[in-house]
């Protein structure tokens, strides 16, 4: 018996060991497939932190060209957003010629680019200045005797009261117009100013939103106006609705600020306006108070330009800013005259053709058109079946409507034709 249970022994021992080993296998193997799990959640951590870390470099190598190409268009550092400095859309114009006022409707926005109200700084009532200077006899004498018409010397009634003034709206002779601040004031019409010459009432046809002029020397193409506010267009199909042109906002000054910004989409919307195969140009929102800083919107057009050339105007866009106090508030009619020009010239030393951009009640109240009459301008005036436009002087182009429609285009455009003397071709 003691033979067997040693036996025993020695196979339990066995037993035993093979225990003991297979244990230590299977802890060794936990061990392994654990530190396995380890390693690969540790490469894979890395791997996202090396991603991560050449995407940040990435995106900031893309930061530091944008600011290459911002410095090398003259883009400098600012506090203000895109949606402070749109200024296009933001007038709508009364239908009433009697009385003719731009409302904000545009987040500074085109304020002009007529569709959005610009959140800008300071406000303010305007000052009585420009009342002051545009009435003054020098004034009047530049302007055509400009100013309220009476109907001759003052009288009085047998009750001793004053007789009001007689309005000459239909002598042809004079126009009304409203400055930012001030009641609509007759202006008489500078006989030997150049006028339009257009016959308005005979050769304008609208085939539904579509204005279209012809006559034996003259004919007419069709062009929107846009900024970023027109969000992402498809210009294919802007140019197959018989759209010819467009003119392009390429940037903005503030209103209160003083600081430029380029247009978020000038560049796409440029691009694709000349795939497309449309004549393109340009127009520029200027707040201006002296004339470096004319120069310095006019330079920064040019530079903005320098990449991509237009075969149509490049417009500084001239315009009040109603609802608001802006910079430009106390500039008078001389002033604000000389700032345009200057633009103008900056523009012309370049090799582009200046145009000016403003609406009927500007061109005439807020500037001095005689002496306007070497540039081209292009007019915003609501379409009035009755006269088309009572706008009297020579303009080139005409910014009919702000609520037309154009397929490739969401929501509502401005329209515009663009006179062509056959003659000239």
């Amino acid at each position: 018996m003691a033979g067997f249970f040693d036996d025993q022994e020695r196979e339990d021992k066995k037993a035993y060991k093979r225990t003991v080993i297979y244990f230590i296998a299977a802890v060794s193997l936990v061990m392994l497939l654990f530190l396995l799990v380890i390693y690969s959640n540790t490469r894979e951590k890395q791997a996202r932190e090396r991603t991560k870390r050449l995407e940040e470099k990435a995106k900031q190598e893309e930061i530091e060209e944008q600011k290459l190409e911002d410095e090398a268009l003259g883009v400098g550092e600012h506090n203000l957003t895109s949606e402070d400095l749109d200024f296009w859309e933001m007038y709508e114009k009364d239908s009433d010629k009697d009385s003719k006022e731009p409302s904000v409707a545009a987040g500074n926005d085109d304020l002009v680019d007529r569709k959005d109200r610009p959140q800008d700084e300071d406000e303010g009532s305007v000052s009585s200045n420009t009342t002051d200077r545009k009435n003054s006899d020098e004034d009047k004498d530049r302007r055509g005797n400009a100013g309220t018409v009476t109907s001759g010397d003052e009288d009085t009634d047998e009750a001793g009261e004053e007789e009001k003034p007689k309005e000459k709206e239909d002598d042809g002779k004079h126009i009304k117009a409203q400055a930012k601040g001030e009641n609509a004031t007759w202006y008489e019409i500078i006989g030997d100013l150049d006028k339009h010459g257009y016959d308005l009432k005979t050769n304008l046809s609208m085939d539904e939103e579509n204005l279209e002029y012809k006559d034996k020397n003259i004919t007419s193409k069709r062009g929107v106006d846009v900024s970023k506010y027109q969000g992402a267009i498809d210009w294919m199909k802007v140019r197959a609705a018989g759209i010819d042109f467009a003119m392009i906002r390429v940037g903005a000054r503030g209103y209160g600020s003083g600081q430029l910004t380029l247009d978020d989409n000038f560049v796409i919307n440029i691009m694709g306006a000349k795939a497309a195969g449309l004549d393109t140009g340009v127009y520029f929102f200027t707040q201006a108070t002296t004339e470096d800083e004319a120069v310095e919107e006019g330079n920064f057009t040019v530079g903005a330009l320098m990449n991509y050339g237009v075969s149509y105007p490049v417009a500084v866009d001239v315009e009040w800013i109603e609802g608001d106090r802006a910079r430009t508030d106390e500039l008078t009619p001389e002033e604000r005259t000389a700032l345009v020009i200057k633009y103008c010239d900056t523009v012309k030393s370049f090799g582009y053709e200046p145009i000016i951009y403003a609406s009927r009640d500007m061109l005439i109240a807020g500037l001095l058109p005689d002496k306007l009459n070497d540039y081209d301008v292009w007019l915003s005036d609501d379409y009035e079946p009755q006269d088309g436009t009572d706008y009297p002087y020579r303009f080139s182009m005409w910014q009919y409507t702000k609520k037309g429609h154009v397929d490739g285009i969401e929501g509502e455009v401005d329209l515009n034709l663009r006179f062509i003397n056959n003659k000239e071709k």
